[in-house]
């Protein structure tokens, strides 16, 4: 038992760690016991010798984080812009529901919550691609919207109810889902450039 508590201490004073034996008893111990003795002596070639064998490594943060961003800036930018685009072209078709509150014969409050939906859709957009690390917060909500829109102008199309090529504007939120996942998404060239890097 004396000995396990020895070995233990000797471990704990090479990790420089505190111990509850002083450094007079461990010697003490160390002198009448050959064992314990060849133990501390060990674990200090031990020590010794991972210490020459293990250099510093350099800091590749900096240097891996520029080169990624360097690899990634040409499709990034292609993807924000893209959302810039849709945002843009979604507010054009919902200010004058918004405003206006016409959209197609439908009551003028419906309009009205019909165009406050489309300028939130492309301000969540502009948002994404104007800091695209929040743009994984957008995508849930983009993607439930464009289900949603999507699901019923197939609907209403088929019924009759609506008329298929206004209803084509529902594809600028499908589209625009689909430049937030690609900006989110985790892409396999990425993973393999880190792992080049």
């Amino acid at each position: 038992m004396e000995c396990a508590r020895i070995r233990e201490a000797c471990s704990a004073v090479l990790d420089n760690e505190t111990t509850e034996l002083s450094p007079h008893a461990i010697e003490q111990h160390l002198r009448a016991c050959g064992p314990c003795r060849r133990f501390a002596a060990d674990a200090r070639s031990l020590r010794a010798a991972l210490a020459r064998d293990v250099a510093p490594a350099p800091d590749l943060a900096t240097r891996i984080s520029s080169q990624i961003r360097t690899r990634q800036e040409p499709t990034v930018a292609v993807l924000r812009l893209g959302l810039v685009a849709v945002a843009v072209i979604q507010i054009a078709l919902a200010l004058p529901d918004l405003i206006l509150g016409s959209d197609e014969g439908a009551p003028i409050h419906v309009a009205h919550e019909v165009g406050a939906w489309g300028i939130a859709l492309a301000v969540g957009f502009l948002f994404a691609a104007w800091r695209p690390l929040r743009a994984v917060g957008m995508l849930p909500f983009a993607a439930a919207l464009s289900a949603g829109l999507l699901t019923t102008a197939i609907i209403d199309v088929l019924d009759g109810r609506a008329n298929s090529l206004i209803e084509t504007t529902h594809l600028l939120a499908l589209i625009g889902t689909w430049l937030l996942w690609l900006l989110v998404a985790p892409r396999a060239g990425r993973r393999r450039q880190l792992r080049v890097l």
